[in-house]
């Protein structure tokens, strides 16, 4: 089965995701590239639409009502939690070393 299909996807392919996140990330930093662009080639783009569209506020009544799980999974929690801990490793691990490289190897 695909991974964006598997809502309870394995350890392993959240790693997967972390990574491709890491990517995202990193295309972020660059000028005129687009994370979106990497979640298009590494396939997720379509999971991760998906998963923002389930961010609406009849969902957030779930969070209210205490019922965190049944909000976690219906938001593919597990997905977008590690996609945004690779983007933000990336963002963070790469911007000075980006903006060092613009500044002193102009193209």
């Amino acid at each position: 089965m695909q991974e964006k299909n598997n809502p309870r996807a394995s350890g392993q392919s959240y790693l997967w995701v972390l990574v491709k996140g890491m990517l995202m990330g990193a295309a972020d930093i660059v000028p005129g590239v687009s994370g979106g662009t990497m979640a298009l080639i590494t396939g997720i783009y379509e999971r991760l639409l998906f998963a923002l569209k389930s961010l609406i506020p009849e969902f957030f009544q779930l969070v209210k009502h205490r019922k965190l799980s049944v909000f976690w999974n219906n938001i593919d929690g597990y997905f977008l939690a590690s996609l945004l801990l690779g983007i933000l490793i990336s963002i963070l691990a790469l911007a000075k070393v980006i903006s060092f490289l613009i500044a002193n190897y102009p193209i």
